[in-house]
């Protein structure tokens, strides 16, 4: 109905912006672009910056509004003034059928003495709809107002129903046809409650709290609404499709005779081969072995027969895990893994070498109450269940490659973890938050050390003999997955990701794979609240724990006390019930957005959820009791 002062201000911009650039041509070129006829709308989305210049200029003779009439807009487009009318609305319709049922029920002579006063009330509120429409036409002028052709109609409704009731108080002895007409317009009226509930739905559905890229896109779908210009629009459709596919910062393609400049500026591309093996589910129940054929792994008898039938299942122990295998769980799961995706022949290495890789890896994950072995295990674990159960592999057309990165990604996503958290490091200024310039320190650090395990010990070198394009490529994935799972991105990310499963071109099997294998790892890093109470509450009290005595050194070194870190006012259950909701919550509804087979496990966070809330009471009366120690 109404367009923003933002709207009028991007077109002053956008006219001041063409105008200098066409005075920066020369007078040729002007000319040239003076005549529409001899220009040609080019679309390529690698040539916006010369289409803005095509545009002959008589087809940007747009109005320009003063800074009162632009106030005006904002008034007007204000959601007080927007709900104001709506409620008005209400009374209105509320008003018209009370005047129906009175003629109904009362005889004329009582009708027509109560008819009187609806009548004024009648009147006085069409009147501030007749004021309404003319600010409205005041601030944006007759062609603008009245782009929305059903304002047409309701102009036309209100001055005909102003008309019959200003007549019926003119003159009570109205004929039986006007009494037609005036209640048929009555009820034509009820469509501007109908409108104005459309415009309240609207309003509605916009959270309050949104990113800044979806206010961003909001503005520009509204701003296309109120422009004539095609070319324009084109623009626009251009922008949204770059905020929604979150490719503001990628680059466009090049001529293909600058070589140089291609080279440079597509090193990030190499490796990424269009044509790949893809591993389906049939595949996978063929390449499934019997455990004789693992026996060459020396895993454990024991082990072996928990992860065959386990190891894609979300309830598995991962403590019991640990004990069976002395320590060595990790490692036994992803000699597992390798030989069930027969991953030992896409890498062109043998057990021994994955062996000696997994286990300087165990070595490297320190004996923290959380971030250890035990905690890499169970996230890689949780990654295969969500490629192999929840059938990930089938949705994103995963090849050998891109399972093999997610599993290695799960397991050393938290390699060297001095059970410290980001923000302790850079506040203590450590010296990982200081060679990693404070950006998601631990995360740049763990697959970076995982990395040098490979190339500085020749015997657990599981990248050795993998070509150079393809080694490239799983590099990127692994630290792209690793690098998810820093929480300080979670919110932005997740809402990326979300717009992107919602969107029409969702390619699952194509450019979204990746994004998708990063939510993935992510999740499996933060899906505790997910699986049974008794191994959530465990890692609970675990993390806990952990936080707890880095609130000790932040004490004592006279730092800020992180979030949770106070172990004398931090309630273990209260903590839960906002982990579930704000953070585990909407990263498997995300998940079930794209693997529906998760759906059922998506129950166990309100059932998690509320045997919490039946503890909080317990851990008031625990942080009672140690606060008065």
């Amino acid at each position: 109905m109404t367009t923003h002062n933002y709207s009028s201000q991007f077109l002053i911009s956008y006219q001041q912006l063409h105008f200098n650039m066409l005075a920066s041509r020369s007078d040729s070129q002007l000319r040239s672009l003076e005549n529409p006829d001899k220009q040609t709308m080019r679309g390529e989305s690698s040539k916006r910056s010369d289409k803005l210049l095509e545009i002959p200029r008589k087809k940007l003779n747009m109005r320009l509004y003063t800074e009162q009439e632009q106030k005006i807009q904002d008034l007007i487009n204000s959601k007080s003034i927007t709900i104001s009318i709506i409620a008005l609305v209400g009374i209105y319709a509320i008003l018209i059928f009370v005047i129906v049922a009175l003629e109904e029920l009362m005889d004329e002579t009582e009708f027509n003495n109560v008819s009187i006063i609806l009548s004024w009330i009648e009147l006085g509120i069409l009147i501030v709809f007749i004021l309404e429409i003319a600010v409205g036409l005041y601030a944006w002028g007759v062609m603008k107002y009245y782009k929305d052709k059903w304002l047409i109609l309701d102009t036309l409704i209100i001055l005909l129903s102003l008309f019959f009731v200003i007549f019926e108080l003119a003159d009570q002895k109205t004929s039986n046809v006007v009494k037609v007409i005036q209640a048929v317009f009555r009820f034509l009226r009820i469509f501007l409650l109908i409108r104005k509930a459309q415009t309240f739905r609207r309003l509605s559905t916009i959270s309050t709290i949104s990113t800044p890229a979806e206010k961003i896109v909001r503005f520009l779908s509204e701003l296309k609404e109120v422009i004539e210009l095609e070319s324009m629009k084109l623009d626009i459709d251009y922008c949204i499709d770059k905020i929604g596919n979150n490719q503001l910062y990628q680059m466009g393609k090049l001529d293909e005779d600058n070589a140089e400049a291609m080279g440079w500026l597509n090193q990030s591309q190499q490796g990424k081969s269009s044509v790949r093996k893809i591993v389906t589910g049939d595949q996978q129940q063929q390449q499934k072995k019997v455990l004789a054929n693992f026996q060459k792994l020396n895993i454990p008898k024991r082990v072996l027969e928990v992860l065959d039938k386990q190891h894609d299942d979300l309830y598995i122990d991962p403590f019991e895990c640990d004990k069976l295998s002395g320590g060595e769980g990790l490692i036994y799961l992803m000699l597992f893994l390798f030989e069930n995706y027969n991953l030992y022949d896409v890498f062109l290495i043998k057990p021994k070498v994955v062996r000696s890789y997994f286990e300087e890896v165990t070595k490297g994950y320190q004996d923290n109450p959380y971030h250890n072995r035990v905690h890499a295990q169970d996230v890689a674990q949780t990654c295969n269940f969500l490629l192999n159960r929840c059938k990930f592999i089938e949705i994103g057309q995963l090849d050998e490659q891109d399972i093999a990165c997610v599993l290695i990604a799960g397991a050393i996503h938290d390699y060297g973890h001095p059970g410290l958290t980001n923000a302790f490091l850079i506040n203590s200024k450590n010296e990982l938050a200081l060679t990693y310039n404070d950006q998601s320190v631990l995360e740049m650090f763990h697959p970076s050390q995982c990395f040098k395990i490979a190339w500085t010990n020749q015997k657990a070198n599981i990248f050795e003999n993998l070509p150079f394009q393809k080694y490239r490529r799983i590099r990127e994935s692994i630290i792209s997955m690793v690098l998810s799972t820093d929480m300080a991105h979670h919110a932005s990310e997740l809402a990326i990701t979300n717009s992107r499963v919602a969107a029409p071109d969702f390619e699952p099997y194509g450019k979204d794979k990746q994004r998708l294998m990063d939510l993935v790892v992510h999740s499996s890093d933060v899906s505790n609240p997910t699986k049974n109470f008794e191994i959530y509450k465990q890692w609970t009290e675990k993390v806990l724990t952990e936080f707890w005595q880095q609130g000790d050194k932040e004490r004592e070194l006279g730092l800020p006390i992180s979030y949770l870190c106070n172990r004398y006012t931090t309630n273990m259950a209260e903590a839960q019930l906002g982990f579930i909701d704000y953070v585990v919550k909407p990263t498997f509804s995300c998940i079930q957005g794209f693997l529906p087979a998760f759906e059922p496990y998506f129950e166990n966070l309100d059932k998690n959820k509320a045997k919490w809330q039946e503890l909080v009471g317990y851990y008031k009366q625990q942080l009672a009791s140690i606060q008065t120690q």
